[in-house]
């Protein structure tokens, strides 16, 4: 599987995102635009229903489409030796410096930069089953990290088994605050919001 430095997965970002921008009609901004909230759930952790519900698979991904993204890949995999709980402790508001500190806080091993398919959430079920025991083997905190969007919605359920199926330390999902299913009047760990949501 891809293994990335911290160096090469920042360089990866951002000329996927500089394509991103290139190549569609729109043109995101990230934390301009898009509202982001933060959700952190421990493997024995409730998950909120909305999550684990079946929806209709989405038709093809229409690349001209606008999709809930933050500049971060769609689905990843990754060690840390500070615990995003710890890290994040409110749902609101993730700002651009919250993503920096994030970007140099965590090592990737695993990340697709938009989920496609049904294939890719197969290939990260396959990949956390040995990441798993190489996380705690190098001393440091495994988590996934799935953005949570119109398409990416549907893989949700699949995602979440796949990370408790691997006894992943922190499942992390990032969406927006402002559109269903709100998650944020579910019991959970994290203290609210530390300011008044949009």
């Amino acid at each position: 599987m891809l293994e990335l430095s911290r160096r090469e997965f920042l360089q990866t970002l951002a000329a996927a995102y500089g394509a991103t921008v290139m190549g569609c009609k729109r043109t995101p901004a990230p934390f301009a635009q898009e509202h982001v909230c933060i959700h952190i759930f421990g493997p024995r952790d409730p998950i909120p229903a909305p999550l684990l519900e079946a929806t209709p698979p989405p038709p093809t991904r229409d690349l001209t489409e606008e999709y809930f993204e933050i500049g971060l890949p769609e689905l990843v995999a990754c060690t840390t030796r500070t615990k995003f709980l710890d890290m994040f402790q409110y749902f609101w508001p993730f700002s651009r410096n919250d993503l920096a500190q994030l970007e140099e806080s965590i090592e990737i091993g695993y990340q697709r930069p938009r989920i496609r398919g049904a294939a890719d959430a197969g290939d990260f079920a396959g990949f956390l089953r040995s990441y798993k025991s190489q996380s705690v083997q190098a001393g440091a905190s495994s988590a996934a990290v799935f953005v949570y969007n119109e398409f990416t919605r549907h893989w949700a359920p699949d995602v979440i088994a796949a990370c408790r199926d691997a006894q992943i330390a922190e499942f992390v999902l990032f969406k927006d605050p402002t559109r269903a299913p709100y998650l944020c009047t579910f019991p959970a760990k994290q203290k609210g919001f530390k300011r008044p949501p949009p």
